[in-house]
């Protein structure tokens, strides 16, 4: 299998013989992608067992991309570097929450941090997996040369959470120049109280906007399901 065919979504455009454009807005069509030149790239996914978007949504999609021979790459935080108390964060995450103890707080160890992986989704040994100390992915890592070194040109990504760091590490992959492909059910934005709307379908106006955003200015969208059928 030297390509697939992944349904994806994005927003806005014109339908035409190849592109389906609904009434909401929403275009739909069939983006090949070559696999040598794609990336399955899993993003700040090591939140342990039991999480429904890793097993459900992930864990299969991953499953697919590594039968069809398509290369994994793991990103994942690790502030053992950077945590320093002048640090910005301290005080966006501490203290103007009321965490005083946040701003002068000793710095942690530097051994680095090692990934709490669910079993379903385990790196293999020859998969990388690159530490960040930004919400992005692409700030200051080796996450771009590696994809340089293997030709990549498209990366289909999974991870967390939708509207913090994997949002962050797409945009700094589109300005990179690869073509993003995000799998919008094996990833997550937390609704505040008072944006919560069970009446839309994703439940909520920060994940609409979020997505609606995504797809129109980053990249596109697919599913586990769909993703997992163009593998087969």
């Amino acid at each position: 299998m030297a390509n697939i065919k992944v349904p994806v979504r994005w927003w806005g455009g014109v339908g035409n013989d190849k592109v389906v454009q609904r009434e909401d807005g929403h275009c739909y069509a069939d983006l090949e992608l070559e696999l040598a030149r794609t990336v399955f790239m899993i993003v700040d996914s090591d939140c342990g067992q039991g999480n429904v978007y890793v097993e459900e949504g992930i864990a299969p999609a991953l499953a697919a991309a590594r039968a069809v021979g398509m290369q994994v790459v793991y990103i994942h935080n690790d502030f053992s570097l950077s945590d320093e108390p002048g640090s910005i964060k301290r005080e966006i995450h501490g203290t103007r929450w009321g965490n005083e103890g946040e701003a002068d707080r000793s710095p942690p160890a530097r051994t680095p941090v090692v990934p709490n992986y669910s079993l379903s989704i385990l790196p293999l040994p020859h998969e990388p997996d690159f530490p960040k100390r930004e919400w992005s992915g692409f700030h200051e890592t080796h996450v771009d040369y590696h994809l340089r070194c293997y030709d990549i040109k498209n990366i289909v990504a999974v991870g967390f959470s939708q509207r913090s760091c994997l949002y962050q590490t797409l945009n700094g992959a589109v300005e990179h120049n690869y073509r993003v492909i995000m799998l919008r059910d094996c990833t997550h934005s937390s609704e505040y109280p008072d944006t919560v709307d069970e009446r839309l379908p994703e439940g909520g106006w920060l994940r609409t906007v979020m997505l609606r955003n995504f797809e129109h200015v980053v990249g596109y969208t697919s599913t586990s399901a769909e993703f997992t059928a163009a593998c087969q």
